[in-house]
């Protein structure tokens, strides 16, 4: 049986977070999304777009989540993790296909 970490990666088409790394966003196969926020020790929460669904699952799996600017950790009740991370576009991208 695979761990909900491992279906968390399996199923995540996206990761996006806004630039003060307190709100983010993960997308999911199935076209659901999980909403995520942790603006301080009192405001953290995360909330699937719809139930039943793959984010729903995942939100549900959940024990604790960590949002900063290094990474989107993910913590599940079975003891597994998954960590997401923003990757910046390349400093050298031109936006049409050449390096």
């Amino acid at each position: 049986m695979p761990t909900s970490a491992k279906t968390a990666y399996t199923q995540v088409t996206r990761y996006v977070a806004n630039s003060a790394f307190n709100q983010a966003v993960l997308f999911f196969a199935d076209g659901s999304y999980l909403q995520l926020e942790h603006r301080s020790i009192d405001t953290r929460w995360a909330k699937a777009s719809a139930e039943p669904s793959m984010a729903d699952s995942v939100c549900q799996a959940m024990r604790l989540f960590r949002l900063n600017a290094r990474h989107l950790q993910l913590y599940f009740s079975d003891g597994s993790d998954a960590e997401f991370v923003v990757h910046p576009p390349s400093p050298h991208a031109s936006g049409d296909g050449q390096p």
